[in-house]
């Protein structure tokens, strides 16, 4: 694993380079798989420049079943996937990529899984680098396979979130944009008909009668009555239109019925003195106008029922020589401001509410909180109370949105006397109310669920179409796999005996010569070679020939070990290697028991043949290359020949 140390200092550093730059970038987040891809396609190039510099100082080797271009492609596709895989969560999660701690643990995640999966799945581990036959392992390859697909499923799910949230958040942006054009269009309604009831007021304390009436001029009382009368009849929405003089005392009042409007008889005139919106109007110079908070209507000191939410726009009189002798008052009904709202409802995603300047729901909200301020047992019904940071950035801002726990606030103030500022002077009284839509979860993921299954559907036919090559994949490659196995044991094994053939006794003994010298282990060579096996070649026809040497192979089989490797070197000729065979008296066993395994004859076709066997050891003594081992075994195996045959002989 320390091998890997340059491929892990390269991905750590590069990463670090490569995100600090594109940091330096002004990239949409609306392209983030640009940047994923990006980022990704060069910590794989510089891991495949690293793995080729790790291959030419032999620090490394490639696993026997990959070439060196095999490698690289493999090794720069896990370090791609996993860095893409490590941007869309960082993407996902909302993290910071800016952030020298977030960078650093991105490229310190990245160097650490690619060098590990590299060394794991690409790589031979130390100690094993003797080229040999890769046997494949069917386990291995079907783990294999099924991680890569689940690591390459786990990349597209992640790759969908990312869509998922970039759509989600473009759709909430898109839903606040057009409910803060209904706010916007609500608001100017609702300003313009403060506006022309300010204005009406107005006019009607400089008109010519009410100067008349100042005058004490019987008749213009009348004319004035009428005049308030018949804009009361044009204004259904105007609820009452007073005059009332410096002692709160209403000399004139016209309220709206549902048959029309109508005059008071004098004896149900009231005084209104002890009111609010009459104290603050003495205060008002001439041409003021003071807009009263939105309120329930008060008669004889009670809140009329049913409610009736009025808004009062009040002005002083004056006469022609500047004594003030009362003031002109027009009750706005408020329901059809609030009539704007409840028509919003239908086009409006969320919930629409109106508050005034203390937090109390003017509309909105339960039944319970509305109009809370007008009952002292109720006055902790407020936004204050039950959301006090959303209330503190409403009540701070003109416009804006507040993400809260349970959804958006998107608010707009409603400056009552906002179209008048142009005419009016400056010291008018106007107060100012908030009007919110709260765009909760539910009701942005209820317009998201289109999206959701869209995303679902598309994720389930890439899951059944990618599952299924997959496993078809899995399929071919098991038979390649079984084909490959099975074309190497023909090339590698003698095809009458079963037994491994000279090329591949080669390649194991290169193995155990490797094994012997790190772990300094004995090996023994046995050179074997059939005595008198030609006669019965020649006599008994070559169907007797090949029935014995299976025989003599199936004997010596059972006689060796599994650790032993047992071959036909060719014609009557085999060999046997003996990892750790122990000292010389253990191999003369050895080699006595095989020649006692042969003096049983075969019986074939009734006939009994026997053959006898010539054996020659060679022990490997350290630093003895591999055909000077070959050739003093069959030396010895000489030697046993002409000793007499049927025996053995030490090299």
């Amino acid at each position: 694993m320390f091998a890997l140390l340059p491929l892990f200092l390269t991905l750590f550093i590069t990463e670090i380079l490569v995100m600090l730059t594109l940091d330096q970038l002004t990239i949409s987040s609306s392209f983030f798989w640009l940047v994923a891809f990006i980022d990704a396609s060069v910590v794989a190039i510089a891991a495949t420049i690293a793995i080729r510099f790790l291959l030419y100082k032999k620090a490394i080797y490639p696993d026997n079943r990959l070439t060196r271009e095999a490698l690289f492609f493999q090794s720069a596709l896990i370090v791609f996937g996993i860095e893409a895989m490590l941007m869309l969560i960082l993407s996902l999660s909302g993290a910071n990529s800016d952030s020298s701690l977030m960078v650093f643990f991105n490229a310190l995640l990245l160097a650490l899984l690619s060098s590990a999966l590299i060394h794991y799945y690409l790589l031979i581990p130390p100690g094993n680098r003797v080229a040999t036959f890769y046997k494949p392992d069917k386990s291995r390859i079907a783990s294999t396979v099924i991680s890569s697909y689940l690591f390459g499923l786990c990349l597209f799910i992640f790759f969908l979130l990312n869509i998922y949230q970039q759509q989600a958040q473009s759709h909430i942006e898109q839903v606040i944009e057009r409910e803060q054009q209904q706010l916007v269009q609500i608001r100017n309604n609702m300003q313009r008909q403060m506006a022309q009831a300010s204005l009406d007021v107005k006019i009607l304390a400089m008109q010519q009668n009410l100067q008349q009436v100042l005058a004490k001029d019987s008749s213009a009382l009348y004319e004035a009555t009428q005049d308030y009368l018949n804009l009361a009849l044009i204004k259904r929405d105007y609820d009452q239109i007073r005059y009332i003089d410096n002692r709160g005392n209403e000399k004139i009042r016209i309220d709206q019925q549902y048959n029309g409007p109508f005059a008071l008889a004098p004896q149900h005139l009231q005084n209104k003195a002890s009111r609010y919106y009459f104290q603050a109007s003495q205060q008002l110079q001439k041409g003021e106008i003071f807009i009263s908070p939105m309120d329930l209507n008060i008669e004889h000191g009670k809140i009329e029922l049913p409610y009736k939410p009025i808004v009062r726009a009040v002005t002083p009189v004056f006469t022609h020589d500047g004594q003030r002798q009362g003031m002109l008052i027009i009750n706005l009904n408020a329901s059809s401001l609030l009539d704007n709202l409840r028509q919003a409802n239908s086009t409006i995603s969320g919930e629409v509410m109106l508050l005034n300047e203390q937090g109390y729901w003017l509309y909105g909200q339960s039944f319970k909180s509305a109009w809370a301020f007008m009952f002292p047992q109720f006055k902790d019904r407020n936004l204050q109370n039950l959301n006090s940071d959303a209330w503190d950035n409403i009540s701070s801002n003109r416009i804006g949105v507040f993400e809260s726990s349970e959804g958006f606030y998107i608010f707009d103030t409603i400056n009552t006397g906002a179209q008048l500022e142009q005419t009016a002077g400056s010291n008018n009284h106007w107060p100012s109310w908030k009007l919110v839509i709260l765009l909760t979860k539910k009701d942005v993921s209820a317009e998201l669920n289109e999206i959701s299954q869209l995303l679902f559907f598309f994720f389930f036919i890439v899951l059944s179409v990618t599952g299924t090559g997959t496993y078809m994949y899995y399929r071919v490659q098991l038979k390649l796999i079984d084909d490959q196995v099975q074309i190497h044991h023909l090339a590698h094994h003698d095809s009458l005996t079963g037994l491994c053939n000279r090329r591949l006794f080669i390649e194991m003994l290169e193995l155990e010569l490797a094994h012997a010298k790190r772990d300094k282990l004995p090996i023994a060579v046995m050179y074997l070679d059939l005595d008198r096996f030609k006669p019965i070649n020649d006599e008994f026809g070559h169907d007797a020939g090949d029935f014995i040497l299976r025989e003599v192979a199936n004997r010596l089989r059972k006689l060796l070990r599994e650790s032993d490797t047992l071959c036909r070197m060719g014609g009557d000729e085999f060999a046997t290697l003996l990892p750790s065979p122990g000292n010389k008296e253990q191999l003369e066993k050895v080699a006595l028991r095989i020649l006692s395994s042969l003096e049983r004859p075969f019986i074939y076709k009734n006939n009994q043949l026997s053959v006898g066997i010539s054996i020659g050891i060679a022990q490997h003594y350290p630093g003895q290359p591999l055909e000077s081992l070959l050739h003093e075994a069959d030396q010895a195996m000489y030697q046993s020949k002409q000793a007499g045959r049927n025996g053995y002989s030490f090299a």
